[in-house]
């Protein structure tokens, strides 16, 4: 069975890493990277959560990229409440030994879209910073989605 290429956009707090877990062990998917984007959180506890939780389940072969630190019109609103002061709840992970991609996330996403021999489903769970400036810089790109 073919695989079906997708890049996930994340936030990652409790909901998204539950997402990028599955996401990791399903067989159907071609995970050609993870982008992340401030959500729920800062940028430097989403990415370091997704981070994480690409480590923990064993997928240093996914590039994940760091993107966005903010929403594009409005201020940023961080709420703890909703997943915890670390974005996680009380889930410990161990200190991630990966790093994150050389690329930003929105160059990552425009490489890799513009290298893909075949189209990439983006999919993505946060907030859409970083698709929307993908598309905003590089509207060419849409027929590779």
């Amino acid at each position: 069975m073919k695989k079906i290429p997708v890049i996930i956009d994340v936030d990652t707090g409790i909901d998204d890493a539950v997402a990028l877990i599955l996401a990791m062990q399903s067989e159907k998917l071609d995970i050609k990277g993870v982008t992340v984007v401030a959500g729920n959180q800062t940028l430097d506890k989403t990415l370091y959560n997704t981070l994480s939780v690409v480590d923990y389940f064993g997928r240093k072969d996914i590039p994940v990229a760091k993107g966005c630190d903010r929403p594009l019109v409005r201020a940023q609103y961080v709420d703890p409440a909703t997943h915890g002061e670390s974005g996680l709840g009380t889930a410990k992970l161990p200190h991630p030994s990966i790093q994150p991609h050389h690329l930003d996330a929105v160059t990552f996403l425009k490489e890799t879209l513009e290298n893909s021999d075949e189209k990439i489903t983006l999919v993505p769970v946060g907030p859409l910073t970083n698709i929307a400036l993908l598309l905003t810089c590089y509207p060419h790109i849409k027929g590779k989605i």
